[in-house]
């Protein structure tokens, strides 16, 4: 108990998943958590948990700004930052050939714009403070090739590479600022459920088939669910992290290990 005790932690997606997951954890590890998501049910779930509810469209540099100000002058600083927000994309359209443009920027958009705009606002905060951490929830694809998932995977890919960055700018001038990139393989979220749902016609729409499927792969023989995940982003925050930066940490059970490039 207590490993980001008298933390303010800004989480966006935190309405959901492995964002809901943490934001929980947090909570409970005594920080103050500030809920950003767009989700209806993100009041109640900011209120089930004693954390606070911003209503935040990621993709919006005017409700960044709005939302890192207001956790700034309401707590006096902002010591976690969480990019949690994330989207699948279309699973019925997402190969290099029928993924459209707009389809594309959308994706991208959500996770990488909404990423970059997280880092960009905070940044000032955290420069104030002199420290912070900053976590980036990428994916287990990043590290292969997602040929039917191609706007995904290049968004995540490039979450992971601007976390660097990140952690490099954190790093200037004597700051403390940390930043890594924490790598989900497959967890029992809605995002997973989602894509098994968009496969199950290729296995006599049996979505328990396509999740048994999915575990098949994993070494260690079943899905995460989002605290393991929540877990690994409560150490990046807390102080035993003091070290860590510019650094990936993979949560997939051992999947990544048997996955083969391009493979559907």
């Amino acid at each position: 108990m207590g490993r980001v005790s008298g933390k303010v932690a800004l989480i966006s997606g935190g309405a959901g998943g492995i964002g809901a997951a943490t934001a929980a954890l947090m909570v409970k590890e005594g920080a103050k958590v500030v809920i950003a998501d767009l989700a209806k049910n993100g009041p109640e779930v900011a209120n089930s948990i004693g954390a606070e509810f911003a209503s935040l469209d990621v993709t919006s540099e005017a409700e960044w700004e709005q939302v890192v100000a207001e956790t700034d002058r309401k707590h006096g600083g902002i010591h976690i930052l969480v990019n949690a927000a994330g989207i699948e994309g279309d699973q019925k359209n997402n190969s290099i050939l029928s993924t459209s443009l707009a389809e594309w920027r959308r994706v991208h958009g959500i996770n990488l714009d909404g990423t970059f705009l997280g880092c960009q606002k905070v940044m000032p905060v955290m420069e104030r403070q002199k420290q912070g951490s900053i976590i980036n929830i990428s994916s287990i694809v990043s590290f292969f090739p997602t040929p039917f998932n191609c706007a995904y995977g290049s968004s995540k890919a490039a979450v992971q590479h601007f976390s660097k960055s990140v952690a490099s700018w954190g790093a200037r001038n004597g700051n403390q600022i940390r930043c890594n990139s924490v790598h989900p393989g497959l967890i029992r979220t809605r995002m997973l459920l989602n894509i098994a749902g968009h496969r199950a016609p290729e296995l006599n729409n049996e979505l328990a088939a396509a999740q048994n499927l999915a575990k098949a792969t994993i070494p260690l023989g079943a899905l995460g669910e989002p605290d393991d995940v929540a877990l690994q982003i409560l150490y990046l925050a807390s102080d035993e992290a003091g070290q860590v930066t510019g650094s990936e940490f993979r949560v997939d059970g051992g999947w990544s290990l048997n996955i083969g490039g391009g493979r559907r």
